[in-house]
């Protein structure tokens, strides 16, 4: 049971998921500009569901006799490492999403044809956007970075370590697709770094909390769209 459902997972991950997203997104895209009602919220709610199944499936497996330290599910080699590493990279974040606020609405109308879509708008989307982002940070990294690297070194053991990484976060990149290539290769590259950084600490903890901060930036990029913006993006 336990080889079907790592099969199974790995499969979804690396050749369905990216396929169903970009549909999924798709149709999303299609009911925000027809002015659907609460497309964004559902869509927040569909990704969280999505986020608690993956979620729930790896450490299903997990359980089923895989070695905590094979998925990452244990404590970082050094907190002070893990400490430092992460007050430097959550302080740049933070501190480069302050710079690019003045710039939101411009940055808005750049991304309108690629990710613009998923954006928060109403103080309602950006709680289920905040709920998005921390389970992205935890079930993308259980798969991509603690599931599937330990699914390449268990099927592919003679398979060089470094080109298990770079397999990863090419489907990593992949499997968020719908943003276009740039956004593609941007993620692609975001999961290299994650990578290098589970494999310096080995543990998820630094890569999923950081994961989660750096899909949290939009919160502070993008300031709540006023009532009227909203209604005119709902008519658009």
């Amino acid at each position: 049971m336990a080889a079907i459902l790592t099969h199974l997972l790995a499969a979804y991950a690396v050749l369905a998921g990216p396929w169903l997203g970009y549909i999924w997104f798709q149709k999303v895209r299609r009911q925000i500009a027809a002015g659907v009602p609460d497309a964004k919220v559902r869509m927040y709610r569909n990704l969280v569901v999505e986020q608690v199944v993956t979620t729930g499936v790896v450490l299903a497996i997990w359980r089923m006799g895989v070695p905590a330290v094979s998925l990452g599910l244990v404590a970082p080699r050094s907190w002070i490492l893990t400490a430092g590493v992460l007050v430097a990279f959550v302080g740049g974040l933070v501190w480069s999403s302050l710079k690019l606020r003045p710039k939101a609405a411009r940055l808005r109308q750049k991304v309108q044809g690629s990710v613009g879509a998923l954006l928060p708008n109403s103080h309602q989307e950006r709680s289920w956007w905040a709920a998005v982002s921390v389970g992205a940070g935890i079930s993308e990294e259980l798969v991509f970075r603690g599931f599937l690297l330990y699914y390449l070194s268990a099927y592919l053991p003679h398979f060089h370590p470094v080109g298990r990484v770079l397999l990863v976060s090419l489907s990593f990149g992949l499997a968020h697709i719908y943003q276009g290539w740039k956004g593609a290769l941007g993620t692609g590259f975001l999961g290299l770094i994650l990578a290098g950084l589970y494999l310096l600490t080995g543990s998820l903890l630094l890569p999923v909390v950081l994961h989660a901060v750096v899909d949290a930036r939009a919160l502070l990029i993008f300031p709540p769209a006023p009532e009227s913006a909203r209604v005119a993006e709902g008519n658009a």
